[in-house]
């Protein structure tokens, strides 16, 4: 966010959150095959004028069999908001997108980045937040 612009109130980072793990609830439970996003964060949360929240780019999704998770050589996603599990095993699931959607819940409630990428270079042990 600009620092001109004020910060969200909490009613509307409410509606974000729901509006947010509704559309994730739609892709993994009413979709057939379901649907895993794989990279869940808020740049990819799409708002209109009045903050409806619309999940976006499925430039990294797949199409799941129920009950299945996929196994991929080549894990992506964004560093930061990528689950540990999926990262490690290269499986992804539904809990793969939970992941995400709790590292973008950070991020709305705090109002700062999850992941500073800048601690990287000078850090081995990187963390989310310092609180």
């Amino acid at each position: 966010r600009p620092p001109s612009t004020p910060p969200l109130d909490w009613p509307t980072r409410k509606r974000i959150a729901l509006g947010s793990a509704r559309g994730l609830s739609y892709l993994h439970d009413h979709c057939d095959p379901k649907i895993i996003h794989r990279d869940v964060k808020a740049a990819n949360i799409l708002l209109d004028e009045e903050f409806e929240a619309v999940v976006g780019d499925f430039g990294l999704a797949k199409l799941m069999d129920y009950k299945d998770t996929h196994v991929t050589t080549a894990v992506r996603g964004t560093i930061g908001h990528i689950a540990p599990e999926y990262l490690s095993t290269g499986k992804s699931s539904e809990k793969t997108d939970v992941f995400g959607y709790g590292i973008m819940l950070l991020e709305l409630i705090t109002g700062q980045r999850a992941f500073d990428l800048a601690r990287l270079a000078n850090d081995d042990d990187v963390m989310l937040l310092d609180w």
